[in-house]
């Protein structure tokens, strides 16, 4: 393998197809690259992965080591598993899940070039939690973009997270003290989604991630942006021309005649304070509000992209899953899930276990306040008794020296009887 991953310009390419690393991977096809590697897709006899390498730099940051770090340190629902991370004299290399296409090639795979807005509300009440599960990690991914939104391999329905080459830590893991806001810094992510804040040189939060993502339903909604194809001099020249369009923008004109609650969405996202935590759950309902009651709808995974039988495959593997693990984020029983005409309603499991930990919670507050009771009954009790037994020794004493004194007493007339 050192053979073939030389300290070369151009080592990287299709000499590498059908090559196998590691004793295990062949790499079959070249699934795209970038200016710092590129990405395989690999074959081995327990599986399909997608191989990912990037050069090595002087002086610089390895992107793909932090991505692999942060991937395997998330783990969950909508992260890609992470296999393994090599490093190589002049190349790191990191094996992972293969996923399907991203959501950007399948919008632009729909005749309309567009996504429906039955398809965009079912993306944002999946995506929504995702990002809460990032950010209760305290991580923020700070490039969302439709290329960086993907679907399964094997389930169309299963939306995943991909490249947190440029994701970081936003507050500590131990006191959760937010990250201080800096001024003046340069944009990490693309300019096309960035926030405001973002673009005008703030430091980035959980709520950038979330105005980026609303740019990106923006863009699933209309086919387009306004701020696309612009003509500006030079980069800076580029970010200050869309800075200017998104702050001058209303939201009601950017998503005109969509429902009103993608613009709720953005416009909540906008008025965030750089600490504030999001209020999720209101955000998901929008997309919910969008799905029960407007477009009288249900939860059936029947994206743009998908078929029948792939959304109920989908629904099937839900059930197995739960079914062999305690561990899900959504939870199906018999009395949580209603069969209608192929149509679903599913509880969440997140909402169960909440409502359990609440109930624990009282409990046990109601514990430490009778425990507190009987401290407090104990004490008394006790300061009773040391009261009690005091009095008992003073009286002792006081019996003692009237006892004293009697003897005296009778011993004196004795004396004068004699």
């Amino acid at each position: 393998m050192e053979n073939l991953l030389k300290n070369d310009q151009n080592v990287l390419g299709d000499h590498l197809l059908n090559q196998v690393f590691f004793n295990k991977y062949k790499l079959v096809k070249k699934l795209g690259e970038g200016s710092f590697g590129m990405i395989f897709k690999a074959e081995s006899p327990d599986g399909k992965y997608a191989f990912k390498f990037e050069k090595k730099r002087p002086n610089k940051r390895t992107l793909l080591k932090s991505e692999s770090q942060i991937m395997s340190y998330l783990k969950g629902k909508g992260i890609p598993k992470i296999e393994k991370y090599v490093e190589e004299e002049n190349y790191s290399i990191m094996i992972m899940e293969l996923l399907g296409k991203s959501l950007e090639v399948l919008m632009k795979e729909t005749e309309q070039k567009k996504f429906s807005v039955k398809t965009i509300a079912l993306l944002g009440q999946e995506i929504i939690p995702i990002f809460k599960f990032i950010h209760d990690k305290n991580i923020i991914h700070r490039d969302v973009k439709p290329d960086n939104l993907s679907v399964g391999y094997d389930d169309p329905c299963q939306i995943y997270f991909l490249d947190f080459g440029l994701a970081k830590k936003y507050r500590s893991s131990k006191t959760l003290k937010h990250n201080p806001m800096i001024k003046h810094t340069k944009l990490t992510g693309t300019a096309r989604y960035a926030s405001i804040n973002a673009l005008t040189g703030l430091e980035q939060s959980r709520r950038d991630d979330l105005e980026s993502f609303g740019y990106v339903l923006a863009y699933f909604y209309r086919g387009e942006l306004p701020w696309m194809g612009i003509h500006a001099k030079n980069k800076e020249d580029k970010y200050s021309k869309i800075l200017n369009i998104k702050k001058n923008l209303d939201t009601e004109n950017l998503l005109n005649n969509s429902p009103k609650e993608l613009c709720d969405y953005l416009n909540y996202c906008k008025q965030l304070e750089y600490e504030q935590e999001p209020d999720y759950n209101y955000l998901i309902g929008l997309f919910k509000n969008i799905i029960f009651n407007i477009l009288k709808e249900t939860i059936d995974y029947k994206f743009d992209w998908v078929s029948e039988i792939q959304a109920q495959n989908h629904i099937k593997g839900i059930n197995i899953s739960l079914e062999n693990s305690e561990n899900s984020n959504i939870i199906t029983t018999t009395d949580d899930v209603h069969e209608n005409k192929n149509e679903f309603i599913f509880k969440e499991k997140d909402e169960i276990i909440n409502e359990k930990k609440e109930i624990k919670e009282k409990k046990e507050e109601k514990i430490e306040h009778y425990e507190e009771i009987i401290d407090e009954i104990n004490l008394i009790n006790n300061e009773e008794k040391e009261n009690k037994n005091e009095n008992e020794k003073e009286k002792e004493k006081e019996d003692i020296k009237d006892d004293g004194k009697k003897k005296h007493k009778k011993h004196g007339q004795c004396c004068i009887i004699i």
